[in-house]
């Protein structure tokens, strides 16, 4: 009995090794595209030369100032690499000590590639977009390569009628894609999924041979995709699934390549907590960083579906395109309408085939898990990301599309029908690359500047206030250019349009609001366009010292005393005990009026209220003086030169006011002072 036992027991265990091995061999060596790979490699090299090629021309635009022009650490090349390795993403353009988004970001890989160029090429816009498109094509070849991995069959020899290669060229071919590709800045989401698809590609080569080198490779590329963008680590999801789905390994090899990827996220995640430090949540409570934060509980998660539903749509039917999806180009949604609930209903069917065909292995289900899995991290529904949407957050759950599309194409829909695989499938493929190829081309227009995407992407979204604020900013500095009166007065009233409508969605747009300003002024002089904005903001902000700085500049030019008082006097009742806007009261009178007493009520308020305030002083010293109070006058005067010790004006006038009070020594103190200065 104890024989037949060990017996048994001997049995089970050859045959749990013949198993494993009979996995690792039918793994091991799938399908050889040795000549073939390169030819697939040329094919999509080519064919997204085709579609991208046009954006080798075009300049810097977008984000891309952020990124490499005016980013000080990317401009200064191989020197700037340290600042960038030790910094965050933002702090190259806007200062170290500043933290532009809740949390922070921490993407130096795309940066340091910028340098480099920047350090071999210098500021040449052509070579990055060539790169772009170079590192773009690249991903296509290995969605390729892991989808033969996927639908591998020793039996079809012509691997130009496969799901890979025509799964690979969808992806290639999505409009979607143009915000990445198009856009210098997109590197870091292409860098982002190259080197994801990379470690998954190792995993899969370790899960079929056991060679321990593939799990090193594995966690190092995978390390290199969270430096370019921290949504890489969707792939300890995606990875485990995709071995599951695909291969014959057991959960414990499954379980073997998760290993180097935790440990590179691990790594990734404390050098990132070291770079940034705390998170700053401060900033989240504007509409322009938290776009959810006008919005109840249930609006905001009602909204979030409307997004992930338009996800969707965007990936079938992808138009029209925007770079802007702020408020309130996507509207503030209620669980009552049908934009909430259709997605709702959708992503729950999507779960329920997942579920059943759990075991089954079915590669619907994968492309399902593998899509929700990319798209989660900037879903909104564990931490907001700033925005509602933006199409760069789909490009990697993207991949999961055009698998999805191909494998129904080549495999499911010819069987439904009864009708030959290649005969059914390609004339529909071909329908759409064509399609999907003259889309992209079109779309890519639109990123030649920033002024062309802004002036575009506005009549798209306009009801995004960041898009009106935008294109009118940028209308605005056409017009400052343009050398014919008729362009340039088109472009002021354009922008000022856009800049008003900004306002209307996001009335404390700051940055729309002092654009239209000084549209107002340039355009035509209009000052009661300028005192009405003015007014607008200091309800809000009562003492917003700009509105005072930029409206006395303005007024230079107005001659007219008498509106200049009562706009200011309006003022003094939304602003009241402002030294700056008694100050400009009591010059007004003094010199405009010639009421100098008058102008002493004002003055001597914005002296108690700004003390040290040089101008204040030296206009209460001449108010004085005007007034026949001539000891006051001195008293003021010393006080402004303490101030501003090397004004000539003031000295002077301290020269004749103390000679003619018989202060001879002070008169000569304050002469040899004037003439040390002269």
């Amino acid at each position: 009995m104890a024989k037949k036992k060990i017996d048994k027991i001997t049995e089970r265990k050859i045959e749990k090794k013949k198993v494993v091995q009979q996995a690792k061999n039918k793994f091991a060596d799938p399908v050889k595209f040795p000549k073939e790979s390169w030819w697939v490699l040329a094919i999509v090299f080519v064919f997204a030369m085709a579609i991208y090629g046009n954006t080798i021309p075009f300049g810097y635009a977008f984000d891309d100032t952020i990124s490499v022009t005016g980013n000080k650490f990317t401009i200064q090349g191989v020197a700037g690499i340290p600042d960038i390795l030790s910094y965050d993403f933002f702090a190259g353009y806007y200062g170290k000590d500043m933290n532009m988004v809740a949390g922070g970001r921490w993407r130096p890989l795309s940066l340091v590639t910028f340098a480099l160029e920047y350090q071999i090429f210098g500021e040449n816009p052509h070579i990055s977009h060539f790169i772009n498109i170079l590192l773009y094509a690249l991903t296509g070849w290995l969605i390729f390569l892991i989808l033969s991995y996927f639908f591998r069959n020793p039996e079809e020899k012509r691997w130009f009628r496969s799901v890979p290669l025509f799964a690979a060229l969808l992806f290639v071919a999505h409009p979607i894609h143009t915000e990445v590709v198009a856009n210098i800045k997109g590197r870091d989401e292409i860098l982002t999924l190259l080197f994801s698809l990379y470690a998954l590609w190792m995993s899969l080569k370790y899960a079929g041979s056991g060679k321990m080198k593939y799990l090193v490779y594995s966690g190092i590329i995978f390390f290199l995709g969270l430096l370019s963008k921290e949504n890489a680590i969707t792939f300890l999801a995606i990875i485990p699934f995709s071995i599951y789905f695909f291969t014959e390994a057991n959960w414990k090899i499954n379980l073997k390549t998760l290993w180097p990827l935790l440990i590179a996220s691990v790594v990734f995640l404390i050098i990132r907590q070291n770079v940034l430090g705390e998170s700053n949540d401060e900033l989240v409570n504007d509409v322009m960083n938290n776009p959810f934060v006008e919005m109840s509980l249930a609006q905001k998660f009602a909204t979030i579906m409307y997004t992930l539903g338009l996800y969707i749509k965007l990936l079938f039917f992808p138009h029209p395109l925007t770079y802007d999806y702020y408020p309130y180009h996507i509207p503030i949604v209620n669980w009552t309408e049908l934009k909430a609930i259709i997605p709702l209903l959708i992503y729950i069917g999507m779960a329920v085939w997942v579920i059943r065909s759990w075991k089954t292995k079915s590669p619907v289900a994968y492309t399902i898990l593998f899509f929700v899995a990319g798209i989660s991290i900037v879903s909104n529904l564990f931490f907001p990301v700033g925005v509602f949407m933006n199409e760069r957050f789909v490009y990697l759950p993207s991949v999961a599309f055009c698998m999805l599309i191909a494998y129904w194409l080549f495999d499911r829909l010819p069987v439904l029908f009864k009708r030959d695989t290649f005969k059914f499938a390609l004339p529909v493929l071909v329908v759409v690359l064509a399609l999907f190829s003259f889309k992209t081309i079109d779309r890519n227009k639109d990123w030649e500047s920033s002024f062309k995407l802004f002036t575009t992407d506005v009549k798209v979204s306009g009801d995004s206030a960041k898009g009106n604020a935008l294109a009118g900013e940028y209308l605005m500095g056409a017009a400052g250019e343009a050398k014919d009166d008729s362009v340039k007065a088109e472009y002021f009233r354009q922008a000022i349009g856009y800049l008003e409508r900004a306002i209307e969605i996001y009335p404390m747009h700051g940055q729309a609001l002092f654009n239209l300003v000084t549209c107002y002024y340039h355009y035509n002089r209009n000052y009661d366009g300028i005192l009405r904005v003015f007014k607008h903001i200091l309800k809000e902000k009562p003492y917003e010292t700009r509105v005072f700085q930029t409206l006395n500049t303005m007024f230079q030019d107005l001659q007219d005393p008498d509106y200049k008082i009562t706009a200011y006097t309006e003022l003094d009742k939304l602003s009241p005990n402002n030294s700056e806007i008694y100050l400009r009261l009591g010059r007004l009178y003094l010199l405009d009026k010639k009421d100098a007493r008058q102008a002493l009520t004002y003055l001597e308020k914005s002296a108690k209220l700004s003390p040290n305030n040089a101008e204040t002083q030296n206009s209460l010293g001449v108010a004085r003086y005007q007034s026949g109070d001539i000891e006051g006058s001195l008293k003021a005067f010393e006080v402004a030169i303490q101030i501003t010790p090397n004004d000539k004006q003031i000295l002077n006038n301290l020269v004749v006011l103390n000679q003619n009070l018989g202060y001879a020594a002070k008169a000569e103190e304050y002469k040899k002072r004037l003439e040390r200065l002269k």
